[in-house]
């Protein structure tokens, strides 16, 4: 008698190996989806510092307020979208997008100071922005 097919042990063994690759592989994409949007957020808040340097450069003698002791202005991410700095990431609200979270208040609302010392043009960003990418 020479029957095909499997085992309901060698079907069990199959499902258990399965599972397991779920259990190791499911957390590990979930931990580099995380880490892929903190890099993409910690590269758009280099591009902001970026055109906010370009912003403090244009408007250098318009910087008649105080950060940090240097003469200097607070300016928003808005700002410098609407000044047309910064490109937006859509023409529809949301237009700054922060990717950790695909919602856009906080980054497009987001208060920056732009200040000159030594001559050069710095960019002051808040403390949880500074603790996350490391500025």
């Amino acid at each position: 008698m020479n029957k095909k097919g499997f085992t309901l042990v060698e079907l069990l063994a199959v499902i258990v190996l399965l599972v397991l690759l779920v259990t190791i592989a499911v957390p590990s994409s979930l931990n580099l989806s995380k880490k892929i949007k903190e890099n993409m957020f910690c590269s758009k808040i280099n591009d902001i510092e970026t055109t906010a340097k370009l912003y403090g450069e244009d408007r250098r003698s318009s910087l008649t307020g105080n950060i940090d002791g240097y003469k200097g202005n607070n300016i928003s991410v808005k700002n410098l979208v609407e000044s047309g700095y910064l490109r937006r990431d859509q023409d529809i609200d949301p237009l700054i997008i922060d990717p950790r979270d695909n919602k856009s208040d906080a980054l497009y609302n987001m208060q920056l100071g732009i200040y000159i010392k030594n001559n050069r043009v710095y960019v002051k960003f808040p403390d949880d922005i500074n603790t996350t990418c490391g500025k």
